[in-house]
């Protein structure tokens, strides 16, 4: 059974994440046609459907699974595992009964363990609990191994786990094993005290040769395992030769072998940088973006960086932008199958085209398809276990953010293909939310500046709809609303570009005759201000530091009580 698990097809570049999807799909089919109690199998089945858009799907089919195997506990397991994220505590009866009704099964133990573990039914000596009953039953899965590893802070546990897995491990010579080497070695820097870290080094360094030694050239685990021993072990030379040789052999779907050194030789130089340096950096992106759509013409991140390159590049043509932003729309759209692209993929594509002033109708029917598809996500995302109120709103943040801005793009192009009734009745909904989203910002900083900076953008365009019908002292009126706003918000005008909201309220303001030094003490001397003041600033927070214990590249491990009385520097990043 392991050896037609491990035949499951790979992605490659020249596969779309929809046909992928579908080819995986149909030979885990396949399988389970041939052997349909296999557990394994199901369970591999459950991970290719649990996507948001197939849940439903999924959990009535083995909700009538369930009830036609009279109460099987592997089944009402399988059932209980469908559930997680959109039933959780329904998921959580499922897995006890089924442990009530056989103590000797073990799987349900891990699916508490993730429950346990997330924020709506957060327990960590209930997680310990049950991934020890695991690790009891099945002291050879790694299943267990890699929970202890992720979830567990219980040092008794972590240090009896790792040893147990070491004497697993250096037992076998299979390809799982080899690949168990990560978890393992993630155990043991967890659970061993930064002074014995230089003989633990030693050790995976030891590992890595043995594993080097049995030459699975063909496998792409052992090139991974390789490169995190090699860095652990403080090689990085080697960990760049199985990183290298990794992504030769066995390249990524998503994004090409050399763009992660160009990235990494490349920082884009910021918005507050001089347009040369901008200049630069666009030129040298487009240049590569062309090679990297070459070799991975399915990735949609790839064909999203060349658009931006190319709307930010000079002599680069209206119709070369417009072109790319179609092809762009047919890779998102093939990738996506029946349900088609998310909310954000119609609005980036319109956001540069509405930037450039191109294709106002294709933008507002890319503004008006991203809203119908937000809808349906919006109905999707309520439906799962969002019981932690910070996550709650962080979502619905995320929701009233990009429904206000493809409100703007609605209504912005309405009125460059002067429908001013259409975009009044946008505008109105954007003031709608805007209020929502005001309420939302409270008093946190970083949200009022985004709510300030929609504002903005609220105000221009009801300034633009105002010149459009004839009312210039109305349109006057909001111009200056638009740009305190913006001023507020602590934006600022990119050096070396057209500010459009400054230049059409000042053309304006002349028109109407105000003069040029009433505008500079009303509007320009702040303005100047804020573009000579640094483009980084610090704001104070009064919320408290999660407790966190981790290991740098050196081995050192680094927690609050370590940091306090130092200027830290914490950067976040995320992969939705």
């Amino acid at each position: 059974m392991q050896a037609g698990l491990d035949a499951l097809p790979k992605q490659t570049p020249t596969d779309t994440d929809w046909g992928f999807h579908e080819k995986y799909l149909a030979a885990i089919q396949a399988l389970i046609r041939q052997h349909p109690q296999d557990l394994f199998v199901q369970r591999y089945y459950i991970g290719a459907m649990r996507e948001l858009t197939e849940r439903d799907k999924l959990i009535d089919e083995y909700k009538e699974k369930v009830a036609r195997s009279g109460g099987n506990t592997q089944m009402a397991y399988l059932y209980g595992v469908t559930l997680i994220g959109r039933q959780s505590a329904e998921s959580i009866k499922m897995f006890e009964g089924a442990l009530q009704k056989d103590a000797k099964f073990p799987w349900p133990h891990l699916g508490l363990v993730e429950l346990y573990d997330a924020p709506a039914f957060r327990n960590k000596a209930k997680a310990d609990v049950h991934v020890k009953a695991f690790l009891d039953a099945c002291p050879s899965s790694f299943d267990g191994y890699q929970q202890l590893a992720r979830f567990s802070e219980n040092k008794e546990m972590i240090r009896d786990g790792m040893a147990n897995l070491r004497r697993v491990v250096e037992k076998r010579s299979d390809i799982h094993a080899i690949a168990a080497y990560q978890t393992l070695w993630n155990l043991e820097y967890k659970g061993t005290a930064q002074s014995e870290y230089e003989a633990l080094r030693k050790k995976t360094a030891a590992d890595v040769q043995r594993i080097r030694g049995l030459n699975l050239i063909n496998k792409k685990e052992w090139y991974q395992t390789l490169e995190e021993g090699y860095r652990l072990a403080n090689d990085q030379k080697s960990a760049d030769w199985a990183k290298d040789e990794k992504e030769r052999r066995y390249p990524s779907p998503w994004v090409p072998a050399s763009y992660g050194k160009w990235s990494e030789d490349h920082k884009y130089p910021g918005e507050d940088a001089p347009a040369d340096a901008r200049r630069v950096y666009y030129t040298d992106l487009l240049a590569h973006a062309n090679e990297w759509v070459q070799q991975c013409p399915n990735s949609t991140s790839m064909w999203f960086l060349r658009l931006d390159a190319l709307s930010h590049s000079e002599g680069v043509s209206s119709t070369e932008i417009e072109v790319a932003a179609e092809q762009l729309l047919a890779v998102v759209q093939k990738n996506a199958g029946p349900t088609g692209p998310m909310s954000r993929d119609y609005f980036e594509i319109a956001r540069t085209l509405s930037r450039k002033h191109l294709q106002p109708a294709r933008v507002l029917q890319l503004g008006l398809k991203g809203q119908e598809q937000a809808a349906k996500e919006q109905e999707t995302f309520h439906q799962l276990d969002l019981n932690d109120d910070q996550m709650r709103g962080e979502v619905r943040l995320y929701e009233l953010s990009d429904s206000i801005d493809g409100m703007r793009l609605i209504a912005g192009a309405d009125i460059e293909l002067k429908q001013p009734d259409t975009a009044q009745v946008a505008l109105a909904q954007m003031d709608e939310r805007l209020q929502q989203l005001k309420s939302l910002a409270g008093e946190k900083k970083d949200r009022q500046k985004g709510y300030l900076s929609a504002l903005s953008g609220y105000w221009g365009e009801l300034a633009r709809l105002a010149v459009l019908q004839d009312r210039k002292p109305d349109a006057m009126a909001f111009y200056q609303n638009a740009l305190l706003a913006r001023l507020d918000a602590g934006e600022r005008p990119i050096p070396g570009e057209t500010d459009e909201l400054a230049v059409e309220a000042k053309k304006l303001w002349t028109s109407l005759g105000g003069t040029e030094q009433a505008w500079s003490v009303w509007y320009g001397r702040r303005a100047n201000e804020m573009a000579q003041s640094a483009s980084l600033r610090w704001d104070e927070t009064s919320e408290p530091l999660a407790a966190f214990e981790l290991a740098d590249l050196n081995g050192k491990i680094w927690n609050v009580e370590a940091l306090k009385g130092k200027t830290t520097f914490l950067n976040f990043w995320a992969s939705w």
